[in-house]
């Protein structure tokens, strides 16, 4: 088995994707303009974006004993990332997401499977934490997570989590033990204000950093992205896109190449988050939420592009 660099802990689904003129009111009827379904999942979409940079990734989570279920592993399989410890659980359905794109803009209703399709404290191998640079995950499962980040802090594996709006709403106190843990946070907007109670991005992340979190990157989606740490606080604005497609996975895309050039690359905190505005930017041109995700020479091309002295 090759070294694994990240491990990611979390979900994996398949999307159900539906291109609409506009989003439907109650009772409303309207035609679809395509339909699809892609891999996705906030965790293994990340895991695929570390994997296409060229990053040694590998999934700690579960799928349903179903046609789903196999149809992910093998997306999984087909994009390097490891699926080791990906558990197929018997009498369990895989999850299965539905997302209306409008104009670019994402609607997603999120199964119950992926609450109820998930693996056990008892089922995490401690080795292959031990033995990576950085554990990423979402909290969506507290109880496992909890075992994972106590094995991450006791061999000092780094950690990273994505704080993502419907988890945020399980408030602080319930999930302050896990978030005091990280290394880095990476909420999306709404998620950030609804933990600190605030309405500016800037202010929630003061308070988290108050707190005791050393890194809080803030998603903005076309407004970038916000640095704060206790030193300093600084946006990073994205690229400027014309043709926004869907911006399904365009955070997880974000989140997997920062975790490169910074946890990995070494590189400093700026320049991962430009880096990493690249890949989404290239993202965010195509349907689905991995179709769009670039490898390495891809965001190396859009940067000598738009950016004289990136490399």
């Amino acid at each position: 088995m090759k070294h694994i660099n990240i491990v990611g802990l979390g979900e994996v689904v398949l999307d159900w994707v539906a291109e609409v003129p506009h989003f439907p009111k109650p009772d409303e009827k309207i035609d679809a303009l395509s339909e699809n379904y892609f891999s996705g999942g906030v965790t293994a979409n990340y895991l695929v974006a570390v994997a296409r940079l060229g990053g040694f990734s590998g999934f700690i989570g579960a799928v349903g004993d179903d046609s789903y279920g196999e149809l992910l592993i093998d997306d999984f399989i087909k994009e390097n990332v490891d699926t080791t410890y990906l558990k197929k659980i018997t009498n369990k359905k895989t999850p299965v997401n539905f997302i209306f794109v409008a104009k670019g803009e994402k609607t997603i209703i999120q199964s119950p499977h992926m609450y109820t399709t998930k693996i056990e404290p008892n089922d995490i191998s401690e080795s292959y934490i031990a033995d990576s640079k950085l554990l990423h995950t979402t909290i969506i499962h507290q109880k496992v997570t909890e075992k994972a980040l106590e094995i991450a802090k006791k061999n000092n594996v780094k950690i990273s989590i994505d704080l993502e709006s419907q988890i945020a709403l399980r408030g602080w106190n319930n999930i302050k033990n896990v978030l005091l843990k990280a290394d880095v946070v990476l909420p999306n907007k709404e998620g950030a204000k609804s933990i600190t109670n605030s309405n500016k991005p800037e202010k929630a992340a003061e308070i988290l950093v108050k707190k005791g979190i050393p890194i809080v990157i803030i998603t903005l989606g076309s407004n970038g992205v916000l640095i704060t740490t206790k030193d300093f606080q600084k946006r990073i604005p994205t690229y400027n896109i014309d043709n926004i497609i869907d911006t399904t996975g365009a955070g997880d895309t974000f989140n997997g190449a920062f975790s490169l050039a910074y946890w990995i690359k070494g590189w400093d905190l700026e320049k991962s988050c430009r880096f990493a505005n690249a890949a989404a930017s290239l993202k965010i041109q195509k349907l689905g939420a991995r179709t769009g995700m670039p490898n390495y020479q891809e965001i190396f091309n859009f940067l000598k592009e738009k950016e004289d002295n990136f490399f």
